[in-house]
């Protein structure tokens, strides 16, 4: 299944990050975060309640896929940044 990049997938957490992905072919487990970072955009030049940030993780699935996942902000719905496999 091809999927463009920045689509929006479906995303389960377990509270502190992502726990199953459904990139539209069924519910896969996350195996294992490898790693997770924030990226914050115009903080040299905006007011801090108005500043972007997004939250990413990359994570490696049950069926061998590893993904890159971000949402804006939390409660914001999930994207696909990136798939390998």
């Amino acid at each position: 299944m091809a999927l463009e990049m920045s689509a929006a997938v479906v995303v389960v957490t377990d509270g502190s990050g992502p726990s199953a992905v459904d990139l539209g072919d069924g519910m896969v487990k996350v195996r294992e975060w490898v790693e997770h970072w924030v990226v914050e955009v115009g903080w040299w030049r905006t007011p801090p309640q108005q500043r972007q940030s997004r939250d990413y993780w990359r994570v490696l699935l049950d069926d061998g896929r590893c993904l890159d996942l971000y949402r804006q902000s939390r409660g914001a719905s999930w994207r696909l940044g990136r798939m390998w496999g």
